[in-house]
């Protein structure tokens, strides 16, 4: 039970999640100052707690289907994991309730917020349905975004600011590509698997060697919107670092040329240089966003 609970835990979005909210927290460091550390805190477990819940449910959905249960598995024990499942989802989000309930009670909760925790919840919903709707399967990859690029960021800035600031847009719109390429990559490595079983994915729709074009594609538009940003006024001293990783980039691109080629994909580093393309590159620019 334990092992199939902890498959729900997708690490690559986690990471995301945490990394891009700190990255959104340093910007408001950068711009006005961090009024105190408990709102921040409250704000990043809020976020791992919907997270959470949200694929132990897309989970419970699941293992309604015998094709997905693991081999040998008996009806009695499935039917104690999808109790256990729904009693931690309970429990993750009546934590989740409370920390909101919290902000509504401290006056926290402004309008603009409101509309970002609003915005959330249907994100949520529209995820959920994307496992259980065929044809919405192919838009997880754009639910995914919100949740775990654009929601991060934007929730640790509005927490502590009641203004928009357009570093929060270029910065996060510049980060998207990378994140997209990294989603297509793994797409890519299960493509033989989710074509044999007929899973409707914008992979399999789109086909192997287009997907493989557009992430390289999306590899090198991550650069571009990067120093574009420093043309629509993010400082140059924020962003140049994250040219350091354009070596990397052009590594992942040559791999995925080889395999178009017709060689034998090298996954693992692959898959270490596409992450590095989008983790690294957050990374600097949240600790340019915090040192200063």
């Amino acid at each position: 039970m334990i092992k199939t609970i902890l498959g729900a835990v997708k690490p690559f979005r986690l990471l995301s999640l945490v990394m891009t909210y700190l990255l959104g927290a340093g910007l408001v460091k950068y711009v006005r100052g961090l009024p105190g550390w408990s709102l921040l805190i409250q704000g990043g477990i809020f976020l791992i707690l919907i997270s959470l819940s949200l694929e132990l449910l897309c989970l419970l959905h699941r293992l309604v289907e015998p094709k997905n249960w693991s081999e040998g598995i008996q009806l009695r024990e499935v039917k104690l994991t999808r109790a256990g499942i729904a009693a931690i989802i309970a429990t993750l989000l009546t934590l989740a309730t409370s920390i909101f309930i919290h902000w509504i009670v401290v006056g926290v909760l402004w309008q603009g917020l409101g509309f970002l925790l609003l915005t959330l919840f249907a994100l949520c919903v529209i995820y959920y349905l994307t496992q259980v709707i065929a044809f919405l399967k192919p838009f997880l990859l754009l639910i995914e975004i919100f949740l775990f690029v654009v929601i991060p960021p934007a929730l640790a800035f509005f927490l502590n600011s009641d203004e928009l600031h357009p570093y929060l847009t270029l910065v996060v719109f510049s980060l998207v590509p990378a994140y997209l390429a990294n989603r297509l990559l793994h797409a890519l490595e299960n493509f033989s698997h989710d074509q044999k079983y007929e899973v409707d994915t914008l992979t399999t729709r789109i086909g192997w060697e287009n997907a493989m074009v557009i992430h390289n594609v999306l590899i090198l538009l991550t650069y571009f919107l990067v120093g574009l940003s420093a043309v629509w006024g993010l400082h140059w001293f924020i962003i140049w670092p994250v040219f350091l990783t354009l070596p990397i980039g052009l590594l992942e691109i040559w791999l995925m040329e080889r395999v178009r080629g017709g060689m034998k994909p090298l996954w693992g580093a692959m898959r270490f240089a596409a992450g590095s393309v989008f983790f690294v590159p957050v990374y600097l620019i949240a600790f340019a966003f915090w040192i200063r």
